[in-house]
């Protein structure tokens, strides 16, 4: 009985963690990667490339269930070309609603994600399946296989590509990661060189209240840029992350310091904590949510993420917001 149980513990704290790491995905906000734009945009092109790729060698190597695509055959041909084109309008479609639906209404989580996506592929084989029984009314096979196999074959043909392109999209996002953490150690390493040299830590103080001087943790001057393009400050740890407007694309900048010390560097201008790992600026703010887990401030800029507003500092940003 004890080496029973000592052979089975090793699985059930598998299955625990697993339990565990499925509900937190179920809770955590979906990766802002996912439903960026542009990454959509990459997606839906390669998924439908793919999957009429993939149609053309599978219908010469399958039966004639739901194997009715033909470029040769007219009638078939027309079917063919209107069950892709109208595929394609309703990916895209399909997409530009979860983009606009991620920003302004539902806060996506991967259960959502997944649920969304399962629902284009489901909808997809479905319109194929309906072709297959009542426009090319095929009638030796029953309704339950030709549906079924009409969202088989629709998984593979998207799924893949769907799998493929998101796990691209993790990877190129932890790359960037990589990037912003070599940059940091490298700036560590500067400043422990030049830390004996450097000057108290001091407010930072500028000619001109339309720059913002941002300094590390001794005090030494790192990045400077325009208010009106700063959107919020995020910490991480022992660092803060300044997410700006480079030429109208997103950037961002990340130097040794506490997000306390650059609040209180600068109290009394429009960069505002709202949270206690986020300062935003308060001119940028487009769009202030409401959601059932909290309040959310919107930038409606592509690849930003929604900041949270605790309770704390909520009746604040409402004053400033309405001008008090």
């Amino acid at each position: 009985m004890v080496n029973f149980c000592d052979e089975i513990c090793p699985y059930l704290n598998f299955l625990y963690l697993c339990i565990v790491k499925i509900t937190l995905m179920t809770r955590k906000k979906l990766p802002h990667y996912l439903i960026e734009k542009n990454n959509l945009i990459v997606q839906v092109t390669i998924s439908v490339l793919f999957a009429i790729a993939f149609l053309a060698v599978y219908i010469p190597l399958s039966d004639t269930t739901t194997a009715w695509f033909s470029l040769e055959e007219q009638d078939k041909f027309i079917y063919t070309a209107f069950f892709i084109i109208f595929s394609t309008i309703f990916l895209i479609f399909s997409r530009v609603m979860m983009f606009y639906m991620s920003k302004r209404l539902i806060r996506f989580t991967f259960p959502k994600f997944i649920f969304w996506t399962l629902g284009e592929i489901a909808i997809i084989g479905l319109f194929h399946a309906y072709i297959s029984l009542e426009i090319m009314d095929i009638t030796e096979y029953s309704k339950a296989l030709i549906v079924g196999k009409s969202i088989l074959i629709t998984f593979i043909a998207l799924g893949f590509p769907f799998i493929v392109t998101d796990l691209s999209f993790a990877l190129i996002d932890a790359q960037r990661v990589l990037r912003i953490a070599r940059t940091v150690i490298k700036s560590n390493e500067n400043t422990s060189q030049d830390a004996q040299k450097a000057p108290a830590n001091e407010p930072l103080v500028t000619e001109n209240p339309d720059i913002i001087n941002f300094n590390d943790y001794t005090g030494t001057p790192k990045f400077s840029v325009m208010l009106e393009n700063i959107y919020y400050i995020k910490a991480e740890g022992n660092y803060v992350n300044v997410f700006y407007n480079n030429k109208g694309g997103i950037s961002s900048f990340v130097l040794r310091n506490k997000i306390q010390a650059i609040e209180n560097t600068f109290l009394g201008t429009p960069l505002m904590r709202c949270h206690r790992t986020y300062i935003v600026n308060t001119n940028n703010i487009k769009l202030l949510r409401n959601e059932t887990d909290g309040s959310y401030i919107d930038f409606n800029q592509t690849g930003l993420e929604l900041v949270p507003v605790s309770n704390t500092y909520r009746e604040k940003i409402f004053k400033r917001l309405s001008g008090n």
